[in-house]
C-alpha cells in the first residue's frame, strides 16, 4: 500500500479519520494525502478564507498525530463537489485506500435518500475505511465477513496490511440447515482463491448476513469490521447492498469496505 487519501470535512468525526490515516501511513511507509473540499457555492471572499484556514488546521492535525515521525504527506484543499473532487483525487493519485469519518446524521433525510457517505463509497473504485472509533492505537481485533467473493478475498489481503498483528475472526452466514453445503463451498473457494496464508477457519452461522453479524459480535469484541461493499455478482459492483448501507449509516466499529 503506497498511497492513502483521507477526506476530511474538518469535523470531530473526521478528526479520527486523519489520525488513523497518519498512523497507517507512518507504519506502512505510505504517502498520505489529506483532502478537504470547499463547497463551490460558497462566495469567493469566504471561500478563500476557508481554504487558507482549512489547510492550516489540517497541517496542525497531521503534525500532532505524526508526533515527530517522518511522514511523506500532502495537504490538499480544493473547491467543488465533495464526491466528485474526492473521486478525482484518489484517481489522480493512484490511491490504494480512502479513509473517511462518520457521516453527519440527518434524522429525516437519511430515511428517504442516499447519504453523501453512501454515494462516496459507492462511487469509489478502491477500498474505503470508515473510522467510527478512537484512532489512538493499532487495531487489535478484526472481524471479517466471508461471502466467498473476489471482493471478500481482496478485503482479507487488506486486513493483513492495515492490521498485521490483530487477532482475526472470520464468519460466514448460510441458510438454515445448509451447514454442510456452506462448508463445502468455503473449501472450494479457499482452494481456487488467492488468499492470505494462515487464515483462521470461519465461524459458520445460520441466518442472513445481518443476523449472523449480530450473533458473532455479541461474542466477539472487535475494533474493525471488514465486509465487501457489494454483492457477489459483478453487476452489483455499482450498487451497495442493504447490509452494507446499513452498516455505513451506523457502524458498530471501524468499517473497511472492500472493493
Amino acid at each position: 500500500m503506497k498511497n492513502i487519501v483521507v477526506a476530511s470535512d474538518l469535523s470531530d468525526r473526521s478528526r479520527q479519520a486523519v489520525r488513523r490515516g497518519v498512523h497507517l501511513a507512518a507504519d506502512m511507509g505510505a504517502r498520505l494525502t489529506v483532502l478537504h473540499v470547499v463547497d463551490a457555492a460558497m462566495p469567493d471572499r469566504l471561500s478563500n478564507r476557508v481554504q487558507t484556514e482549512a489547510a492550516a488546521l489540517l497541517a496542525e492535525e497531521v503534525a500532532e498525530d505524526a508526533d515527530g515521525r517522518t511522514l511523506d504527506h500532502l495537504i490538499e484543499v480544493v473547491v467543488g463537489d465533495t464526491v466528485e473532487e474526492i473521486h478525482n483525487a484518489v484517481e489522480g493519485l493512484g490511491a490504494d485506500l480512502l479513509i473517511v469519518g462518520l457521516h453527519r446524521r440527518r434524522v429525516f433525510l437519511d430515511h428517504i435518500k442516499e447519504t453523501t457517505m453512501e454515494h462516496l463509497i459507492r462511487a469509489s473504485s478502491l477500498p474505503v475505511l470508515l473510522v467510527a472509533g478512537d484512532a489512538d492505537r493499532p487495531y487489535a481485533r478484526v472481524l471479517g465477513g466471508v461471502d466467498l467473493s473476489p471482493v471478500c478475498a481482496a478485503g482479507l489481503h487488506k486486513i493483513r496490511m492495515i492490521a498485521p498483528s490483530a487477532e482475526l475472526t472470520l464468519f460466514h452466514a448460510h441458510e438454515v440447515s445448509f451447514r454442510n453445503e456452506a462448508e463445502r463451498d468455503y473449501a472450494t473457494w479457499t482452494a481456487v482463491s488467492a488468499l492470505p496464508d494462515n487464515l483462521p477457519p470461519p465461524v459458520f452461522v445460520e441466518g442472513k448476513a445481518r443476523e449472523a453479524l449480530e450473533e458473532v459480535m455479541a461474542e466477539t469484541d472487535c475494533d474493525l469490521l471488514v465486509i465487501g461493499a457489494y454483492t457477489r455478482s459483478n453487476a452489483g459492483r455499482y450498487m451497495l447492498g442493504g447490509f452494507s448501507s446499513g452498516l455505513i449509516r451506523k457502524p458498530p466499529c471501524d468499517l473497511l469496505l472492500a472493493k
